[in-house]
């Protein structure tokens, strides 16, 4: 009697070591992986991803569309891209432990790379965004002495292409207040934005354009340059905004463009007015452009 009670003293002993024992290896690998987040989050984890993973610069497609669309690049896209930002955001983070957090020239490339790679892994074609563009501005940087002081100045994301896009829209922004009555001396207000850098005059090479080709060295011409252009060519610039007034506002600028010796391709003039002649054939068009500001374009 004696000796199995001290048995099943000792099985209830080995029970109750083993039980503490688990207890105590779930508790520290339980503190591992909080402790594993936590340094994560101080670089990049997917709390940070919607934060570091770059705007796709154009709007997502149906996912029940089985015909093409016209891409922010002027080339046809399938209808159903690009995917949202948070799915291409959550396979951002499916594929990537950790995201270079930094503002230095490498960290921005790596971000858009892995962007652009996750797109592709939705079936999607980077030019269903502006991602490849963008891109093309930052890695145009390696070769750029000044590129510090260029990055400095902007945001996480932000690229040189963005910077000059965003310049642009301003510049073309800042007489938009008189637009109701424009005449002839409303065409700052009225020739839409060339949405990039204006080159160097004196540039003797290639450089590469918004839309990832390469480009006259010394193309786009300046914004005042395109508006006197169109000036000297139009008596008369369609102030409406109407479909086919804001169509003939983006054609006469890209006629002016060719008049200065410089492609279509040095600006984003052409993907934008593809996505209103688009909008020809969308029974929905009015409402469309009723929430678009007078050269706003649904590509932007």
């Amino acid at each position: 009697m004696y000796r199995r009670g001290v048995s099943s003293r000792a099985r209830k002993m080995m029970i109750g070591g083993a039980a503490a024992a688990l207890l105590g290896s779930a508790l520290a690998v339980g503190t591992g992986m909080s402790q594993a987040a936590e340094q994560g989050n101080t670089g990049a984890s997917s709390g940070d991803i919607n934060a570091l993973v770059p705007a796709l610069g154009f709007s997502p497609g149906d996912p029940n569309a089985t015909a093409d669309r016209v891409g922010p690049t002027g080339v046809n896209v399938p209808g159903r891209c690009p995917p949202t930002q948070a799915q291409v955001n959550a396979q951002v983070a499916l594929k990537n432990a950790v995201l270079p957090t930094g503002t230095d020239l490498e960290s921005r490339i790596q971000r858009f790379e892995r962007t652009l790679s996750a797109i592709q892994d939705l079936k999607c074609p980077a030019s269903s965004t502006t991602l490849l563009g963008r891109l093309n501005s930052l890695t145009a940087l390696r070769a750029n002495a000044d590129r510090d002081n260029i990055l400095r100045g902007l945001g996480v994301n932000e690229t040189p292409a963005d910077r000059a896009a965003a310049g642009s829209g301003d510049a073309a922004a800042g007489g938009a207040t008189g637009n109701t009555g424009a005449g002839n001396n409303d065409i700052d207000a009225l020739v839409p934005a060339l949405g990039f850098s204006p080159g160097d005059p004196n540039a003797t090479a290639d450089r590469v354009g918004p839309t990832g080709v390469n480009v006259p060295g010394r193309c786009p011409p300046t914004q005042a340059q395109v508006n006197a252009q169109v000036a000297l060519k139009n008596a008369v610039l369609p102030t409406g905004t109407d479909l086919e007034s804001r169509i003939q506002r983006f054609e006469r600028t890209l006629s002016a463009i060719q008049d200065l010796k410089c492609p279509a391709s040095s600006t984003t003039l052409l993907g934008r007015l593809n996505s209103l002649t688009a909008l020809r054939a969308n029974p929905d068009r009015d409402n469309i452009l009723r929430g678009l500001d007078v050269n706003e374009t649904p590509a932007g």
